[in-house]
């Protein structure tokens, strides 16, 4: 992947920084934009909104983001964002906040007791069981279809 940092000077399109290159053999190029941003200092916690457009041979993509320090983007700050998101066309009521954190009330997906059939055990049962994975892939790697 390439990445350049960019300069007003060279950059027309007013982007941050432009990213191409190649993910599971698929080209993209990309623009991605500071649209704003609070340092933290007065009364408005910290943040960035950042956006970006991208292109592939199978379309066109953007979409938006918010960095804040906190797991939860301060009430403090909403107005600015809010403001800084209306300036490029976009609402922030229409933003969904991520949920990034680990839970600790459940199993995790992964865990054997979680039931969930994500757990290595799972996957074992699957690919080699009787009917499993690899009997669609490798018919006979049970020597069944040997001759006598």
């Amino acid at each position: 992947m390439v990445v350049d940092s960019v300069t007003k000077q060279d950059n027309p399109s007013g982007r941050t920084m432009h990213t191409a290159g190649k993910m599971y053999g698929l080209a993209f190029d990309e623009n991605w934009y500071i649209l704003g941003e609070s340092d933290g200092k007065g009364d408005i916690p910290e943040f960035k909104v950042v956006a970006y457009k991208g292109h592939t041979l199978q379309g066109n993509y953007e979409g938006s983001f918010i960095y804040a320090k906190e797991s939860k983007l301060p009430s403090a700050a909403v107005p600015a964002v809010t403001e800084i998101l209306a300036k490029s066309g976009l609402k922030f009521d229409e933003f969904t906040r991520i949920d990034n954190t680990c839970p600790t009330d459940r199993l995790a997906l992964n865990d054997e007791q979680a039931g969930t059939g994500t757990s290595t055990t799972d996957w074992i049962d699957l690919v080699v069981g009787e009917g499993g994975v690899i009997d669609w892939v490798v018919p006979g790697w049970r020597g069944e279809y040997k001759s006598k």
